[in-house]
């Protein structure tokens, strides 16, 4: 099992219907390829979370690097996992609304073992609270 996170800024002017279609797009080639996770949008910036095969990340993160959608990527984590954390969300797309609702991406970042600079990255996360 691999993981990859990172944070990104969208591209100036991103509009409803291009976060939609970005959703929509996600949503399906990550689940016909078996990759759980989450992604974020807030006041401009990305959070995601990708979790499965090595390989199958690897390349979809290629890809992710060349999207014109956003860019300033951040990776906060490129590693092996034990297990998945979002097994049950098959990537979703989520505006966080609470502290409590980040606590499951707290769980994802705690459960992996020598993440440096931790309280610095909680911190990126602040900006997905409304």
């Amino acid at each position: 099992m691999f993981t990859i996170c990172y944070v990104s800024s969208a591209k100036p002017g991103i509009t409803p219907d291009e976060l939609e279609e970005l959703f929509a797009i996600t949503e399906k080639n990550n689940s016909a390829s078996n990759i759980t996770g989450l992604l974020l949008y807030q006041s401009g910036k990305f959070l995601q979370v990708l979790e499965g095969d090595e390989e199958l990340l690897k390349n979809l993160f290629s890809i992710i690097e060349q999207d014109s959608r956003h860019n300033n990527i951040f990776v906060i984590l490129k590693q092996k996992c034990e297990h998945r954390i979002f097994e049950n969300y098959i990537s979703r797309f989520s505006i966080v609304n609470s502290k409590e609702e980040l606590k499951t991406v707290e769980i994802y970042l705690n459960q992996i073992e020598d993440t440096p600079n931790l309280r610095y990255i909680k911190g990126l996360l602040e900006p997905f609270l409304l």
